[in-house]
């Protein structure tokens, strides 16, 4: 176990979203080092920092002393707090994980739904395992693009078509074959869109 690990064990990790007006993925290491620097004043840990077009999304761990500061003003130099999700491994049955994933999918809270995907893929087998490990490396190609890198998007893109290639209708709510097709054409024209799934 590493220091980070043994000084995060009893804090709480959350996912915390600020407003975003006008930052793009080019700023998501900007942003990180900023956040980092008010953070730090308070023993808040950043581990990471995302951007998508209505908001920024921080990966953090708070201090397990309790003491922490009211989050909606202490990044409000940032951006504007709308809202938190405490990462948490929850039960629940497979069509309200799936159902969720979806919805935060189309949020942009693509580190979230691959969360919750991998808690649905961890108990599967056979091509259902393999379809919902292609959507998982969607999320985390996504989650790479959201923090300006681009190319390592597109690589994990690859391998998550390829883990769809035998898949094909419609899976609870997602359309397997549009699905497929709009990462072939990010692969064809090796550039990131944005989607809803």
């Amino acid at each position: 176990m590493s220091l980070l690990d043994v000084a995060t064990a009893m804090s709480t990790r959350l996912i915390l979203f600020l407003n975003n007006l006008s930052n793009t993925p080019e700023d998501a290491l900007q942003l990180r080092n900023r956040a980092r620097i008010i953070a730090s004043q308070h023993g808040i840990i950043v581990r990471d920092a995302r951007v998508a077009r209505f908001h920024i999304e921080y990966d953090i761990t708070l201090p397990p002393d309790g003491r922490t500061p009211n989050l909606d003003k202490l990044f409000k130099e940032i951006g504007t707090y709308v809202g938190s999700y405490q990462v948490i491994e929850k039960k629940r049955e497979k069509q309200e994980s799936i159902s969720e994933a979806v919805n935060v999918f189309n949020e942009e809270k693509f580190w979230i739904a691959h969360e919750i995907l991998e808690s649905v893929w961890n108990q599967s087998k056979g091509q259902e395992r393999n379809l919902l490990g292609g959507i998982i490396l969607v999320c985390a190609g996504l989650v790479h693009y959201q923090k300006n890198e681009e190319d390592i998007c597109i690589s994990i893109l690859a391998r998550a078509f390829k883990k769809l290639a035998d898949s094909s209708g419609v899976y609870h709510r997602v359309d397997i074959d549009r699905l497929k097709q709009i990462v072939c054409n990010i692969l064809k024209r090796s550039k990131v869109e944005l989607f809803k799934i």
